[in-house]
């Protein structure tokens, strides 16, 4: 409404009449209506309840908690697994269809980034893909093992399948946690990344700002165009190095992840194993077999899968070189087609030129003729665009669906067969391994072949509707240098002035290029195939070598030990197998390695010469500085500086795009394999120094726990001189006389049952001596009938076989000289533990005739054992606490008597030292503190095994206090300094903690004021 102040006021005003009429209510129909109403409602409720019931079960079905269950009771049904088959098959077919939408897309630059993306997803594809094969192989190899052994094998292989479930989800859970955490990093640091940037393009946009105020405004407009383009290239060069960070992490923990799994496989097979001999379901030299058998096939799994990492390698190169070509040729075919237009377009404005010069028309005329040819030429460049588009989005469904329907039906073929041969089957293990290593050969050769041939269709497919657009183009301009000539003939122009034919020079220099690249694309293609197929045999070639010096390695390692039991060798086979299985190369890694590598920046400026990454990372940074910095504004010369340094940074950016995009397989930055070899070469001795340290820690133990027993019987003894002695000491020390001889007795019979043992192992071998005498014979046979080229050819393989029969006996023999020094060590132990036993029983009676209090036993024990752990000296105390003692009086003359002695002896071996030699002393105290003694044991045996294992060194080990490499390969020099002198004499004065070296001085010997002071200058616990 309108309201003046001094005009009345007028309102809008409506009137509605009010009616008396009745209106009828009907309650049936509303009743009707809410009973259709309420039934529909419920009837949709009770389907939906049904369908998320449904989809419940069908994720239930699906998680890792829910599989786990089924493998522990039973394995994994046929049905899910067929299903599991299609869903992976469907879902690798959606994923190659990647590449006809980048067929569809128009900018090179954009296609090729694009394409690299695709090859780097494809390769952690195959990575995994390659895993699950190894976890099939795996699976496979345990049913052929346990599966001749009936219903104990079969309940085993059930459980290893379960367990193997249960460390699939597991790993499953922390890989989905892991790449999570990745995400969020990745996302943070892409953002801050991001807007740093974005402030720094603001921080360019104002300096240029305030240089362009007293500038030319064609100079303004120029520079303002070159500063969008390189921030658009700065923006571009970022994205790509944070993808290419990000494709590493990413890389780096899926290896992570594939590591941990192989090495679970073979602690989970080791373990049941042990599991099951322990529990008598297995016997235990079947337990034992098996696994020898198991840790020996592992080399020709190893082989197998490098092959099949190597043509899988390969195979991925050779379609990306291949899909490359393809693309290359679609946007040579594309980009004729655009330069035809432009070089029509060039010609137009040409010919009309020639008009205006020779006068044939005017000005004004030559300009309304050529406003109307280029409009034509732009109404043909639309109606060309829309046609390609047109005709490219109904091939795009066409081929896709084709695509997806072969692809899919292969790779559920070829899943099945792997599935069928993974189950496992009768035979030998390495029968089953060619079986898998033909399988995945044969597979491998279809599906890139059928890859080939699908790319190669759609790109023909492309490539006809291009080359039919590019017909039509030739047509369309020819009728518009046609409609051209006509209307400038009827504005008089001259004949000879219009013999031009717009189009087709333009069309016949397209064609010779198409055919210069595309014979240059063929040659450049047939030498990056052969260039891929040299990598691959020089692969093979090193992994060869790899592997077989780490075996070598490993059986020297093993052959090193003096004296190795059938656990011991297990355990040490166990870390041999964990160590190869870390040794491969990896498919996506040194991919990813090299994507994120800076590269090296050319310098137009620069002489030539190649810098490293790191210079080249500086160059670049150096360049990314601020435009402007100190920039006077008004001044041409600034404009024109700065005009000239964005467009060396455009060429520089530029010029790193190109390297990246052209960067093929042979720019892939490989692990260092001598690192990798030299880091499993330590984990291997590292387990032999484990083993050793065991073996002497369990003998010093003994030792240490029967001096001081020795020391405190003597220590009680002098106390029960002052006493009235009774006839139960007697009886005691009689009894204890007994036991050390029947103890002695049990002992040379176990010593003869030992010689017996050794005498029939000789026997043994004579005998397979001369049955491998017959066989030598057998061997060195010739057939004289033969000529002298097969002579040459039986001889090497005679040679060979010969070579490896000899090696076979030798180790044989060197392992039956180690089981029989362990069973000598053991019974040399056995005769330890013997003793100390009996004179923990003496001391325990000593004990209680003195009538020694438990609080002060413990102390004295404390004194004796001062590095005994408390729960062990607990078990001492109450294994020789009084159960009725006498009295509690002497416990602290016992106890502060045996505290002055040890202080006194101490204190008597050294004269007071001046502050000089205290410092020396506390130095050579702390350089001992962390001189660990698996440290010396790693380093010794990484020693001994990198000589080769001489006579010598055997000699040496021969004569080792603990039947072990260890002590007696140190120089006499590294003894004095550590205060070992001579570790026979004082081997039983040594005592190994987990930190430290100590001496225990001999009761009652000439040597305890000696040791006394070798062990104040070591370090006490």
């Amino acid at each position: 409404n309108d309201i003046g102040l001094l005009d009345p006021v007028v309102g809008n005003v409506t009137l509605r009449p009010n009616t008396t009429e009745q209106v009828s209510v009907n309650h049936a129909l509303h009743f009707a209506g809410f009973s259709g109403a309420f039934l529909l409602s419920t009837l949709l409720f009770s389907l939906t309840l049904l369908s998320a019931s449904c989809l419940y079960n069908k994720c239930h079905a699906h998680s890792p908690h829910h599989r786990r269950k089924r493998g522990l009771s039973g394995g994994v049904e046929a049905e899910d697994a067929v299903c599991n088959i299609s869903e992976s098959a469907n879902e690798q077919a959606t994923f190659e269809d990647k590449l006809i939408d980048i067929m569809a897309l128009e900018d090179p630059q954009n296609v090729f980034q694009a394409l690299d993306n695709l090859d780097m997803s494809t390769l952690l594809r195959g990575a995994l893909e390659v895993e699950r094969v190894r976890v099939q192989m795996v699976k496979g190899v345990f049913s052929v093992l346990l599966g001749s052994l009936g219903a104990p094998g079969r309940r085993v292989v059930t459980v290893l399948l379960g367990q193997v479930t249960g460390m699939e989800g597991k790993l499953q859970e922390e890989q989905g946690a892991r790449l999570a955490t990745l995400a969020a990093q990745c996302t943070i640091e892409t953002q801050q990344r991001m807007e740093s940037q974005h402030r720094a393009h603001a921080s360019e946009k104002t300096q240029a700002e305030r240089l362009f105020q007293h500038a030319d405004q064609q100079e303004v407009l120029e520079c303002t165009v070159l500063l969008e383009k390189l921030q658009t290239l700065e923006q571009e060069r970022l994205q790509r190095g944070l993808l290419a960070r990000h494709e590493q992490a990413s890389a780096q923990a899926q290896r992570h992840t594939a590591l941990r799994r192989r090495v679970e496989l073979h602690t989970i097979f080791s373990e049941e194993l042990e599991e099951a001999a322990r529990t008598g379901e297995l016997d235990k030299d079947t337990a034992s077999k098996l696994l020898h058998l198991y840790y020996t096939c592992q080399d020709q799994l190893e082989d197998v899968l490098d092959l099949f990492v190597a043509n899988q390698r390969a195979a991925l190169s050779e379609r990306q070189a291949q899909r490359r070509f393809l693309l290359q040729g679609l946007h040579c075919l594309q980009g004729a087609l655009c330069c035809t237009l432009t070089t029509s377009s060039q010609h137009i404005d040409g010919w009309f030129a020639e008009i205006r010069r020779e006068g044939g028309l005017t000005d004004q005329q030559c300009a309304e003729q050529l406003e109307r040819a280029q409009l034509e030429l732009l109404r043909v460049k639309q109606a060309l665009e829309e046609t390609l588009s047109r005709e490219r989005r109904a091939m795009h469904c066409d081929l896709i669906k084709r695509r997806r329907a072969r692809i899919s039906e292969t790779m559920c073929e070829q899943k099945r067969e792997q599935q069928e041969l993974g189950s496992g089957c009768g035979g030998p293990v390495d029968q089953y391994l060619l079986r898998w290593q033909s399988l995945l050969s044969a597979h491998r050769i279809h599906y890139s072949e059928l890859l080939t041939h699908l790319d190669q269709e759609a790109a023909a497919e492309i490539r006809k509707v291009l080359l039919r657009v590019l017909q039509e183009t030739e047509v369309e301009l020819k009728a518009v240098g046609s409609a051209v000539s006509q209307s400038l003939q009827a504005l008089g122009v001259p004949r000879w002035l219009l013999q031009r034919e717009v189009g087709g020079q333009a069309m016949a220099e397209a064609r010779e290029r198409l055919r210069v690249r595309g014979r240059d694309a063929a040659v450049a293609l047939r030498a990056a195939r052969c260039s891929i197929q040299q990598r691959r045999v020089q692969e093979l070639q090193q992994q060869k070598q790899l592997r077989e010096r780490l075996a070598q390695y490993c059986r020297n390692a093993c052959a090193s030990q003096w004296a190795l039991s059938e656990t011991d060798l297990l355990r040490v086979r166990l870390e041999c197998v964990k160590s190869a299985c870390r040794l491969d190369r990896c498919l996506v890694l040194p991919c990813a390695l090299s994507r994120a590598r800076p590269r090296a920046q050319p310098d137009a400026n620069a002489e030539p010469h190649d810098p490293s990454p790191v210079e080249a990372e500086k160059t670049l940074n150096s360049k990314e500085c601020p435009l402007v910095p100190g920039v006077c504004a008004g001044d041409a010369d600034d404009v024109q500086t700065f005009r000239r340094r964005m467009e060396e940074r455009i060429h520089l950016l530029q010029q790193e795009r190109e390297m990246e995009s052209s960067a093929g397989e042979e720019a892939c930055v490989y692990e260092d394999v001598e690192q990798q070899v030299w880091m499993c070469e330590q984990s291997v001795a590292g387990e032999l120094a484990t083993l050793q340290w065991e073996r002497a820690e369990r003998r010093n133990r003994v030792l240490e726990t029967h001096s001081a027993l020795l020391s405190l019987q003597a220590l009680l003894l002098q106390h029960l001189r002052h006493i009235p002695t009774t006839q139960e000491l007697s009886h005691a020390i009689h009894a204890h006389s007994l036991a050390l001889e029947e103890a002695e007795l049990q002992l040379q019979k176990e010593e003869s049952e030992l010689e017996a043992l050794q005498f029939g192992c000789e026997s043994d071998t004579e005998l397979t001596d001369a049955a491998a005498a017959d066989e030598n014979d057998e061997l060195l046979s010739v057939d004289k009938d033969c000529r002298m080229a097969a002579y040459l050819q039986e001889a090497l393989c005679k040679r060979q076989k010969i070579a490896h029969t000899l090696t076979e006996r030798l180790e044989e023999m060197g392992r039956r000289q180690q089981v029989m020094e362990d069973l000598r060590d053991q019974l040399e132990l056995k005769q330890l533990y013997s003793f100390c036993d009996q004179d923990l029983v003496l001391s325990a009676a000593m004990v209680r005739f003195s009538g020694v209090s438990v609080m002060g036993l413990q102390e004295l024990l404390r004194l004796l054992l001062p590095t005994l752990p408390e729960g062990e000296l607990q078990s001492l105390t109450d294994a020789l606490s009084p159960k009725a003692g006498r009295t509690v009086g002497p416990c602290r003359d016992l106890v502060d008597r045996l505290r002055n002695d040890i202080i006194s002896k101490n204190l008597s071996a050294h004269p007071p030292l001046t502050d000089k030699e205290t410092d020396r002393h506390l130095a050579d105290a702390l350089i001992q503190s962390y001189l660990q003694p698996c440290s010396v044991f790693r380093w010794i045996i990484f020693q001994l095994v990198q000589e080769g294992l001489e006579s010598k060194t055997h000699h040496e080990l021969r004569h080792c206090p603990n039947r072990g490499p260890v002590l007696s390969s140190l120089t006499e020099e590294h003894y004095e300094e550590t205060g070992l002198q001579s570790a026979f004499e004082d081997r039983e004065r040594l005592r190994c903690s987990d930190a430290q070296w100590e001496f225990i001085p001999p009761s009652g010997s000439q040597d305890r004021e000696e040791s006394g002071r070798l062990s104040s200058m070591c370090p006490q616990g």
